[in-house]
């Protein structure tokens, strides 16, 4: 009976224990450069941007021509009210640059999160086509993945897809022109989730679809990520477990000389 009773408070006293809470890198209140293509938004997320070939970032619209991108701007609503910052990204890929990109790593600090995270969600604003005068691009993300702790590749999960974005086998392509801000934002929308493996890093690239033989200026917004810290194993539970065993061997062991 004593030994049932202890596995039962052993089992329960997790249960007492607080819930892991979920954390929000959110633009509105992260730091970055204008036009750095490397840093820590925040202190326990690293950010790291690459280029196929140089020369491929633009400035953004919203205070053209002062502010370089990769840049926080305000410049996407997202179908939000009141809007939020996202991080903007303009490109303008060179003629016959189809296969010209830009690639986005996010890694979550391992000496913070030793565990890794999980429940890693964001959403990426106006991904739209447009085939006017002076404006013809597609944009296309693509190569979305995640890198778990134990160095598996993970694969997304895409939801919220706005009427301007098309999922084909992972890869998102925008299908018709959506605002950038205020009504019909949202079109452009699309949020990528990975969960139930504790991951290390998230990327993703962004170029242009094959439509068009020298696409123009063309950008997008990543909007705030959040995630889950995986929990070590507390010490006091591996004490707890070694208590546990301790009690049986030793109840067993007076059980038996009783005998």
């Amino acid at each position: 009976m004593l030994i049932r009773r202890f596995f039962l408070f052993a089992l329960l006293l997790p249960l007492l224990a607080p819930g892991v809470q979920a954390i929000t890198l959110d633009w509105d209140t992260a730091t970055w450069t204008n036009g750095a293509t490397s840093g820590a938004p925040t202190s326990d997320v690293d950010l790291n941007i690459t280029a196929s070939t140089p020369g491929l970032f633009q400035p953004s619209l919203v205070n053209f021509p002062n502010i370089p991108t990769p840049a926080i701007t305000g410049g996407f609503d997202g179908g939000l009210s009141p809007g939020q910052n996202t991080l903007e990204l303009a490109i303008d890929l060179p003629n016959g640059g189809n296969g010209n990109f830009v690639t986005v790593t996010f890694t979550f600090n391992p000496a913070t999160y030793s565990g890794g995270v999980d429940n890693v969600s964001f959403s990426i604003f106006d991904i739209d086509f447009a085939n006017t005068p002076g404006s013809t691009y597609q944009d296309r993300i693509f190569n979305i993945s995640a890198t778990a702790v134990d160095g598996s590749v993970l694969t997304p999960t895409i939801s919220n897809l706005g009427s301007s974005v098309t999922n084909t086998a992972g890869v998102l392509t925008g299908n018709a022109s959506a605002n950038d801000l205020g009504p019909g934002s949202a079109n452009g929308n699309a949020t990528i989730s990975f969960s139930g493996n504790p991951l290390r890093s998230i990327t993703f690239s962004y170029g242009a679809g094959g439509l068009f033989a020298n696409p123009t200026y063309q950008h997008i917004g990543v909007y705030d990520i959040t995630f889950t810290p995986v929990p070590e194993i507390n010490p006091a539970w591996s004490a707890l477990g070694s208590c546990l065993l301790a009690a049986v061997l030793i109840l067993r062991h007076s059980a038996k000389f009783r005998k």
